[in-house]
Formats: C-alpha cells, structure tokens, sequence
C-alpha cells in the first residue's frame, strides 16, 4: 500500500500550488512522487512539467470505485498527490466520494463564511463557463454529500503557521498533518522504442510511454523544423492558446497524434446554448454507475460535451472524439495515449 494524498477545493484556492510544494518536500525526503489530476483537459498541466514533476491524467471511469480508481494509478511511486476540483460541477465529485479523508484547500481570508464564500464563486464561476445559461437551482446540492467524509482544512495565503498551511511566502507549513489515504497502485505502462516528438500541451502519459521523446515545449515553428528534417516515428502535437494557428505543408509520412486539429482543419468550437434539464446529482448519479459513455445531459446543455464513449469533454462541435485524417490521429479532447493503443489508434512499437 502506498500514501495517497487528495486535495480538493473549487477552484483558485491553491490546490495546485499546495500539491507542488508538497510533491517538492517528499522528494527531497528522497521519495518518488506521482502528481494526479481528474481530467481537466490542459489545464495546470504545464505547472507540473515545468517543476519536473511526474504528472497523470485520471478519467471519469477511474471515480466508480476504488478498485477502478486503482487501476489508474501508474505503479512504481513511492507516494501520490492527487488534485481534484469540484467548484459546481459534478464530475469532480464522484473522486472525493472514494475517499475517507480528504485534505479540503481554503483561503484564509474565505474561512470563517466557507460554505457561503464557496457558493458565491461556484456561481461566479458558472456564469464565466457557460455564459447566460440560468444557475440550476441545486448548484451546491452534492456539498453535504462531500463533506460526509472527514476533511482536513487546509489553509493557504496565511500570515504564518495555521496547521497544515501555506503561507503568503509560499512556505508549506506542519505537512505532516495533512490527510492520509492508503492505495494499492495497479497500472504498467508499454514501453515503446520509437523516437518521439513533441510540441504544445498533451496527456504527459506519453513520457512514460515512449521515454526517448523529444519536447519543444511551445516552440511550434522549431518543431515543424525538426519534423521536416530528422527522421521521427511518431509526432504528438499538444494545444496551445493560439487558436488561429496553422501548421503549413506538414509532412504526411510521419504519424502524428494532434490534441489541436484546428491547426489542420477548420473546426467549429462547441457552445452551450441550453439550460441544464436534469439535475447536478442526476449527473453525479450517471458518472458513478452507468456505462462509461452514456449520455450525461442533453446536447447543447452543460455537460453534453461529455456524451462520448471516452467521456471526455469535446473542444469543437464535431461529434466525433478521434478520427483518422492520412497520417494524423485527430482528438477531440483529452484523450489519454491508452485508450488510443486500446482502440488501435496509436502503436507502440
């Protein structure tokens, strides 16, 4: 059994923050430490990478049970942090109902009226994520079913030592009364010999895959220059913010995994245009027991663009999650490298 570490919260309350100074000090106490996170497509991913950390992508099917959770879990770590936000939404929640203790990450100065302060940005946070759709009248109904479990306030911008905190000089303070969880790892990664490359924000999966790969960071004209002119047997081209870019005369003999097929194709971006017509729990209901797949709401509502079979959340409007164009692998979404081996999208050796 090894230590798993959860830390939750709705968002911009120093999770992640909390998670990297923490995953620093184990591994200064010589410990190899695993950075998990629910799928939140790109997001914080390059905060992990650029502090050298090992980071993995959790899907949705990995909150059904522990025993799920577990085969997830990449083996050969000595200790686990995993992040996870719930803000209003309902597909953080169903990880925290898995555990016992959770290591619950609050502002200091949002402490004393949490539950109030907590409500008013989930509602913030809403209306920015899905811009004149009416707030569901049962926004925060799952909080009860959260907090059921034993949570260990964390506080952070602190003015110093307030149990298991974080201070406004970004000091981790009293780490070893942070919650505890117990888990029993289960994942072996293939391990590939193919030369690798890499540009943009992807599934950092890939590294453990294929150990050899070559990462430009956001560096994408470097990339196109190495792809024109060494020889690579496999290219992964990650997102970026610059939604209008392109990538002329790319070469078609390479195989190529893209997670932005804007920059080939002209892409509809997906938009919320009803309101919610099931409930926030009914959604909980679904993403804990039902197949993974099955629908969550109806399309064009919050939360539709999880109606997929990988039951991720889909960046342009085209139904499909991945499809094959020539030598390029298109993914809609956050998929994860194994379920492109599982379905016979990408190859290893």
């Amino acid at each position: 059994m090894t230590d798993l570490y959860v830390f939750a919260s709705i968002p911009n309350q120093g999770k992640t923050t909390t998670a990297l100074l923490l995953e620093k000090k184990l591994r200064e106490d010589g410990k190899r430490v695993a950075c998990l996170q629910m799928n939140k497509d790109k997001m914080d991913v390059c905060r992990y990478l650029s502090g050298g950390c090992f980071h993995y992508t959790l899907p949705f099917e990995a909150c059904q049970s522990r025993e799920s959770f577990e085969k997830w879990l990449p083996k050969g770590y000595d200790a686990y942090i995993l992040e996870i936000s719930y803000s209003f939404s309902p597909v953080g929640i169903p990880f925290i109902t898995l555990f016992d203790q959770v290591n619950e990450v609050i502002s200091d100065g949002l402490a004393d009226s949490w539950q109030k302060n907590a409500e008013t940005r989930c509602r913030k946070s809403w209306d920015r994520h899905f811009p004149g759709i009416p707030v569901p009248a049962d926004l925060l109904s799952l909080w009860d079913l959260v907090h059921q479990r034993k949570m260990q306030q964390v506080f952070t911008k602190t003015d110093g030592p307030k149990g298991p905190s974080v201070d406004r000089n970004m000091v981790l303070q009293n780490p070893e009364q942070f919650a505890v969880e117990q888990a029993r790892p289960g994942m072996i990664f293939p391990v590939g010999k193919k030369k690798a490359i890499a540009v943009g924000i992807f599934p950092a999966e890939y590294w453990d895959i294929f150990p050899g790969l070559r990462w430009f960071g956001m560096d994408y004209a470097g990339f196109m220059d190495a792809v024109r002119k060494d020889r690579y047997d496999l290219a992964v081209i990650g997102g970026c913010g610059a939604h209008q870019l392109k990538l002329r005369k790319y070469p078609d003999g390479i195989p190529t995994v893209c997670y932005q097929p804007s920059v080939f194709l002209d892409l509809e971006y997906r938009k919320v245009s009803k309101p919610l017509s099931t409930s926030i729990r009914s959604i909980y209901d679904t993403i804990k027991a039902g197949k993974p797949g099955t629908p969550l709401t109806t399309e064009g509502e919050p939360f539709s663009g999880y109606n997929n079979p990988f039951w991720v959340n889909r960046l342009y409007k085209k139904p499909e999650v991945v499809w094959k164009n020539g030598n390029v692998v298109n993914c809609n979404g956050w998929l994860l490298p194994q379920y492109l081996i599982r379905d016979g999208y990408l190859e290893v050796n």
